[in-house]
């Protein structure tokens, strides 16, 4: 869908649930009245998903609408880098790590990208300042990591073949951007376009907008920004299996540009999923997440309990 087809059917959908709300209303003062009233078509009505309730154009309308939000495919990506250099340096960053997933609300992490990358080297003089934040991050050795033997033309590559254009239009691939991720993403997809002269074609967006866009659309409101930022920084799946690349998880290291991106489609299932009409399954959860349900503290991770 457009953009401008999303607003048109934003606005539908706006309308019809205020109907639908007169329409309530209106019934619960006849049930007080003592009018008679059908319970079971009036909760037929009421359910926004059910294909019963689909009557007038203007209800099929949101349905569909909705339908096509819930099945939607997104991308998360992320690239973490040696550090960052000075803005005189030609080299702002040194790209060592690159992870993305495909997801839908509809059925969760479809797929996943992950490469450790054979970065550039350091400029003369940086090379302790980029292994001192490579050793408060995610520890990716700046030379001598057996792992890291993809060439920025492999990785280039093999990113745009997983995130594959439909009908020759090339899907939004989406980041943090509050937490000011998009610029080193950037950047970093460009030096890898420019050195490689292969075209990239990827086109970043911020993935607070994405989940302001879903609330919205559901709720009819826009959420505050605490609320995004809080449902993004949660500490609930740092440790949770199949999150973090294989190496990350063996080392026992938090910072893993794969589960950067896993943590995204987590936080959106939980929080999105349901108010979608969406079952979560093990594909929008980790499955110990999945089973303790709504219990789990998403706020506090307990490291020490001594």
């Amino acid at each position: 869908l457009t953009k401008e087809e999303k607003m048109a059917y934003a606005e539908k959908a706006r309308k019809w649930n205020e109907k639908k709300h007169s329409q309530k209303m209106v019934k619960e003062v006849n049930a007080e009245k003592g009018t008679p009233s059908n319970v079971a078509k009036q909760e037929a009505e009421l359910r926004w998903l059910d294909v019963t309730s689909v009557g007038s154009s203007e209800n099929m309308f949101v349905f569909f609408f909705l339908s096509a939000v819930v099945s939607d495919v997104f991308y998360f990506l992320n690239i973490y880098s040696h550090g960052k250099l000075p803005s005189h340096c030609e080299q702002r960053f040194l790209p060592c790590e690159i992870g993305c997933v495909k997801y839908s609300l509809k059925d969760g992490i479809m797929a996943d990208f992950h490469h450790f990358i054979d970065p550039e080297v350091p400029p003369r003089g940086f090379r302790y300042h980029c292994q001192a934040a490579s050793d408060a991050t995610h520890k990716i050795p700046v030379s001598g990591f057996h792992l890291s033997q993809t060439c920025y033309a492999v990785v280039l590559r093999e990113l745009l073949e997983f995130v594959q254009p439909a009908s020759g239009v090339w899907p939004h691939c989406y980041c943090r951007v509050w937490s000011r991720s998009k610029f080193r993403i950037n950047w970093c997809l460009n030096r890898m376009a420019s050195i490689t002269g292969i075209e990239s074609h990827l086109e970043l967006l911020a993935v607070e907008d994405l989940i302001i866009e879903l609330y919205q659309m559901k709720y009819q409101k826009e959420p505050s920004k605490t609320w995004v930022c809080r449902e993004l920084d949660v500490f609930l799946w740092d440790f949770s299996s199949n999150t973090r690349c294989k190496w990350h998880e063996e080392n026992e290291i938090l910072c893993c540009a794969l589960a950067s991106c896993k943590k995204i489609a987590y936080c959106i299932s939980k929080s999105l999923a349901s108010a979608y009409g969406v079952s979560l399954t093990a594909a929008h959860l980790p499955l110990e997440d999945f089973d303790y349900g709504e219990s789990t503290n998403t706020r506090m991770v307990i490291l020490d309990a001594g």
